[in-house]
């Protein structure tokens, strides 16, 4: 298994199994969803979007062509050397999940337990079809 990869854990239903360690640097997701929506685009325009200095970005695009999700490709324009970063199919669907998964979290989904089945609070009360209660603006799960 290659760094990076997300590995579900035993039985692991839990969205979180399907994030991928190697986004969750916040520059390299952040150059990733700069690319998502593009077939290619320039060195300079992405250290633009993404806020950093030309050694942060080389670094992390380093680590995601090093994992076979970004492409690096040299041009000239010119006598000006330009440098294009785009998204492989690889990288493509491995973002699509992460962000799929992130939702998924967000929103509440796929807490790991069946959201049919009712079941009993530590405490021995019954809790509804679910298992949540929301009481005072928290919130107890069913289950271990």
């Amino acid at each position: 298994m290659t760094e990076g990869k997300a590995q579900a854990g035993p039985g692991g239903s839990h969205p979180r199994h399907v994030l991928v360690p190697l986004l969750n640097s916040p520059v390299r997701l952040s150059v990733v969803a700069a690319l998502s929506p593009v077939d290619r685009a320039g060195f300079g325009v992405v250290r633009d979007l993404v806020e950093v200095t030309d050694s942060a970005l080389s670094k992390q695009v380093a680590a995601l062509e090093a994992a076979g999700w970004v492409a690096v490709s040299k041009d000239r324009v010119g006598r000006r050397p330009l440098t294009w970063l785009a998204l492989t199919a690889e990288g493509r669907a491995v973002y699509r999940r992460h962000v799929a998964a992130l939702r998924a979290i967000a929103e509440g989904d796929g807490a790991g337990h069946d959201p049919d089945a009712a079941g009993a609070a530590p405490g021995g009360e019954d809790l509804p079809a679910g298992g949540v209660v929301r009481d005072a603006g928290m919130r107890r799960l069913s289950g271990g």
